[in-house]
């Protein structure tokens, strides 16, 4: 098969980017609420607000809201407020975290002590008024935002929005009585007329991936997040959207979930934020488009304190998350130090492995035309079909049993196997060739760039993995290599191809802007020129997926001589 040039990918080129700007975890073409700056309801909307509270200090006019009474009793508030602020205590059952019930006669208050405090309050709110509430949120306008991290449906922020309900439950979250409240039962002293306002729409498939809210703006930080759910009345755990909270290792790492809030109608959920207060919104797995998980969610800031604003990692603790996260680096090199040019007689070691189509001088040129171009390139059926079956083949039956489950969650989830020639002779084998001298010349033909060392992993994803870009987690920058060892459809399931709408795509971005995106496809090497600025995650893979990804990952490194070169080109 020759090389298609329409198969070519889009160009993928950043140079001119400000290398600050690949420090940015999570990139989305709109605002991202994780950037959403705590809006102070004070001036002029404060005191348009005080004019018109009556003598109770509600608000006055179609609508007044206040929470269920109970919650406000002294003997609620002093027993909610031990168990919010007792120490974790490891449960004998089971390793579930403890929780504490504290009923009243018309609601329920929970405490989930561990992995961090989590509290929740049941019928909080008039359910007429959430309704109308709700009702009024679905004339908005919604906002799709989706990046590594997320997928959902948001609102603008609802500091200033004038509707009925959604005004009198800002004023009342804002309001002295409701955030008194939540000083008393949590013990954390927060900032009057700070507060953080939005809703949310989950559809199936949508998600909020690991991280901790532990945000500062200047002089205050987030101290309490909240959620106000707005489920239908018959939500269940099958239907997904559960508020996931993830332990943490010794080094404030999270680890995995082992607590659960499920959604439910007129129950509010908070916790506090901070340095291991990491959580996600589980994927959403409803049967039917039409049902949604709405919530109204923000946060309450207070004054930073010295523990607040603490790094959470040391320089060790950086590299040690990075070293422990990458693969490794592994150098390879002619007798002069670098990887040179092709030599007649790697023709037929390549012939041995790959599709025979491309392993010749002239397709070879091709394909360094079509990367020079595009800074990307597609090889379909790129190994011979023999070894193409055989590796296939060899990575069933239990191969990734002994895989290790690659983190920490705010990181990356997926399958790296340990291969070896004992499970997977053929596969090891080919892991040796795409190692060496003779593989590089090869690429360096089709890139006309030199390479020094490279990183070389088996990865597999299925449903619930992915990778997020961090900051902390910086790959070294070079020519992907990625070879897909996806199983080819069988021929009684012809249809089953990779779906996008399934995620497991590889996206690269620069600042706000998607490059490129590569689907997994079958016996296929794509490579892509990732200079700095540019970042690449894969897509969270959704319940919906049919099938799983595999592939041999490699990152080539050029040679520090090319490198200066180029650095001498440019000036």
């Amino acid at each position: 098969m020759s090389l298609d040039m329409d198969d070519a990918r889009s160009r993928i080129s950043s140079s001119g980017s400000n290398s600050n700007d690949s420090k940015v975890k999570h990139l989305d073409v709109a605002e991202s609420k994780e950037k959403r700056t705590g809006t102070r309801l004070d001036g002029d909307s404060a005191r348009k607000t005080a004019k018109t509270r009556d003598e109770d200090g509600l608000p006055q006019g179609n609508v007044a809201v206040r929470m269920n009474q109970d919650y406000l009793d002294p003997k609620f508030v002093d027993s909610f407020y031990k168990a919010f602020t007792c120490k974790a205590v490891a449960s004998e059952k089971d390793d579930q975290p403890e929780t504490v019930s504290i009923p009243t006669e018309n609601g329920e208050g929970i405490v989930v002590v561990s992995p961090f405090h989590t509290g929740r309050l049941y019928n909080i709110l008039p359910k007429d008024f959430l309704h109308g509430l709700r009702e009024e949120l679905g004339a908005l306008n919604w906002h799709e935002r989706l990046n590594d991290l997320y997928w959902f449906y948001q609102t603008d922020d609802l500091a200033l929005n004038g509707n009925t309900h959604i005004k009198a439950l800002r004023d009342y979250l804002a309001g002295e009585e409701f955030v008194s409240f939540m000083e008393r039962i949590t013990g954390v002293g927060l900032t009057r007329g700070y507060l953080d306002l939005a809703a949310q729409r989950y559809k199936k498939g949508n998600h909020l991936l690991c991280h901790d809210d532990d945000v500062q703006r200047g002089k205050l930080t987030r101290k309490i997040a909240y959620i106000i759910y707005l489920v239908d009345e018959d939500w269940t755990t099958a239907d997904g959207g559960s508020l996931g909270l993830f332990e943490s290792d010794s080094d404030m790492y999270p680890t995995r979930v082992v607590a659960r809030i499920v959604p439910r109608f007129n129950s509010i959920g908070f916790f506090l934020t901070g340095h291991a207060s990491y959580h996600t919104v589980e994927e959403v797995t409803v049967s039917s488009q039409d049902r949604e998980r709405w919530s109204v969610t923000g946060w309450f800031y207070g004054p930073a304190t010295p523990e607040s604003t603490e790094p959470k990692d040391t320089d060790a603790g950086v590299l040690s998350l990075q070293d422990s996260v990458l693969p490794r680096i592994l150098e390879f090199a002619d007798s002069d130090g670098t990887v040179s040019e092709l030599h007649n007689e790697d023709y037929a070691e390549l012939k041995k492995w790959i599709n025979a189509d491309y392993a010749g001088a002239k397709i070879v040129d091709r394909i360094q035309e079509a990367f020079l171009n595009e800074s990307s390139v597609e090889l379909r059926d790129f190994l011979r079909p023999d070894i193409f079956s055989r590796c296939v083949a060899e990575m069933n039956h239990g191969f990734w049993s002994n895989a290790a489950l690659l983190g920490p969650a705010h990181v990356s989830k997926y399958l790296r196997a340990n291969v070896d020639s004992g499970n997977a002779a053929t596969l090891c084998e080919l892991l040796a060739f795409l190692r060496s001298p003779v593989f590089a010349r090869f690429l360096s033909g089709m890139t006309s760039l030199r390479f020094s060392s490279m990183s070389q992993e088996v990865r597999q994803f299925k449903h619930g993995h992915y990778t997020l870009v961090h900051d902390q987690v910086v790959e070294p920058f070079g020519v992907d290599v990625t070879l897909s060892l996806m199983p080819r459809p069988e021929e009684k399931a012809p249809d089953v191809q990779w779906d996008e709408s399934w995620g497991g795509s590889t996206h690269y971005i620069a600042d706000k802007d998607e490059l490129l995106r590569i689907s997994p496809e079958s016996n296929s090497l794509s490579l892509v020129l990732r200079d700095e600025g540019t970042l690449r995650f894969v897509k969270y893979v959704n319940h919906m997926a049919k099938a799983v990804r595999q592939d041999i990952a490699m990152v080539f490194v050029e040679s520090p001589e090319e490198e200066c070169e180029d650095g001498d080109a440019k000036d």
